[in-house]
């Protein structure tokens, strides 16, 4: 209640200080309708927009409509076999999503959405929302679903499959609460409080449980395992030089068992870097991060939590680990019919884990690895994402979706659990997947 008193008091002030009539309602005042967006030619503008600077504007009121609709072909190769054409997320077309975009501005506050649909999941929900507020040109505040200000924004990765980090909750998460950025020449300073995760949406309960239907890896409550993500607290500094970002960020929150009642919590820490030199970018960060007293809801302690999200079912984490991440990209301007542009890019991500509870020799914890190699083409109103992904203990890069591999480590039977008869592969081997992603941006 204390928080819906706050958002109304908030705004109350903030239109009293405007003061005069709503813009939206001025005879003689025309609303520009935009259909469509500036996309650019990379995945930081294609998949997260920001606003014009023109939208501080006091006496501009205006409303852009958008979105995409995308194609996916997958092709793999997991645990040394192949598979037939229309085999199910194995060798197949899908149409992936399709997805609205509505941002708007008037009197100084902002609006931003975007709900996505994916049918061949049969799941749909809201990515992001937020109400926001310019006090002046370089201090803004986001109330709603936003984006955590956490390491490399926005995002960690140039290819459509993200990297490692993003399946942990640190890479592109959003969560439900209030963020505050403050700009400078020089730097960029993040502060956020986040109650809750984000709303779940819709999907099909054959493919997993329903807490999973969400856009952003989050701890999720399982049958047995009844812990949720509250109270949230984001600090993150970032000094811009000549082209190139260099930050720190800091992550803390409870993991409450709705059971229980028990409280643990998790923290993270992150340093990034991210250099421009002409045509060349380099995305380079390091994460630790650790989970503290999380408990199942008979009191056991965990050494693994369970994440979740596209409504598919959930899959462990170890409970404490490091992650290195590395990209580099390369930028190609074409004039070769309607291709303009074309962005090489190679990421990888090396997880080392940490884990704090009780294992013997059979269950050591095995690092994780991911590796994308692309190109995402751009053709007027359409980008296509060409990816050639490869996983080492990767809990979608396989065979068996989910399970073990972000957690101890896939056994040597890879369909089973970890145990004294199936113990943790010392070389589980890469998998391998071509993955073609087609779209159309409006």
């Amino acid at each position: 209640m204390r928080y819906c008193l706050f958002i109304f008091l908030f705004f109350f002030k903030a239109l009293n200080t405007l003061g005069g009539e709503d813009s939206l309602n001025r005879k003689g005042k025309n609303i520009p309708l935009y259909l469509g967006h500036d996309y650019g030619n990379e995945k930081s503008t294609l998949e997260l927009l920001h606003q014009p600077q023109l939208a501080i504007n006091r006496d501009t009121t205006w409303l852009k409509i958008g979105g995409a609709f995308r194609l996916n072909n997958l092709y793999t190769h997991y645990e040394g076999q192949t598979f037939p054409l229309g085999t199910f997320l194995r060798n197949e077309w899908t149409w992936d999503t399709w997805r609205v975009n509505v941002d708007a501005y008037s009197e100084g506050i902002q609006l931003s959405f975007e709900y996505r649909f994916y049918p061949t999941f049969n799941t749909h929900f809201l990515k992001y929302g937020w109400l926001g507020y310019r006090f002046t040109e370089n201090t803004n505040l986001k109330m709603g679903i936003t984006q955590v200000p956490f390491g490399l924004l926005p995002y960690a990765s140039h290819s459509w499959w993200f990297q490692l980090p993003y399946y942990l909750g640190l890479e592109d998460d959003h969560q439900m609460g209030f963020h505050l950025s403050h700009e400078t020449d020089s730097w960029r300073l993040d502060g956020a409080y986040f109650v809750l995760s984000e709303p779940r949406g819709t999907n099909e309960a054959t493919f997993g449980a329903f807490s999973t239907a969400r856009y952003s890896y989050d701890v999720v409550p399982v049958p047995g395992n009844s812990n949720i993500e509250r109270h949230q607290v984001n600090l993150r500094a970032a000094k811009n030089w000549s082209g190139h970002e260099t930050g720190f960020s800091f992550q803390w929150h409870e993991l409450y068992n709705i059971q229980s009642t028990h409280s643990g919590s998790h923290w993270s820490a992150a340093i990034h870097h991210d250099g421009n030199w002409g045509p060349w970018n380099v995305k380079a960060e390091a994460i630790y991060y650790t989970y503290n007293d999380v408990r199942n809801d008979a009191g056991e302690v965990l050494d693994v939590v369970q994440m979740g999200a596209y409504g598919f079912g959930t899959y462990d984490v170890a409970n404490s680990a490091a992650l290195y991440v590395l990209g580099l990209a390369y930028d190609i301007p074409l004039e070769w019919g309607p291709v303009s542009h074309i962005q090489l890019y190679n990421d990888y991500t090396l997880m080392q884990k940490f884990t704090s509870g009780p294992v013997g020799p059979t269950q050591e914890y095995q690092k994780s690895q991911q590796n994308v190699f692309g190109a995402l083409v751009s053709a007027g109103q359409v980008y296509a994402y060409f990816d050639v992904a490869m996983g080492y203990n990767h809990p979608w890069l396989t065979n068996a979706f989910g399970g073990n591999a972000l957690g101890t480590g896939r056994g040597m039977e890879y369909r089973q659990p970890v145990s004294a008869l199936n113990p943790t592969a010392k070389d589980p081997g890469w998998n391998t997947r071509l993955n073609v992603n087609i779209g159309y941006y409006f």
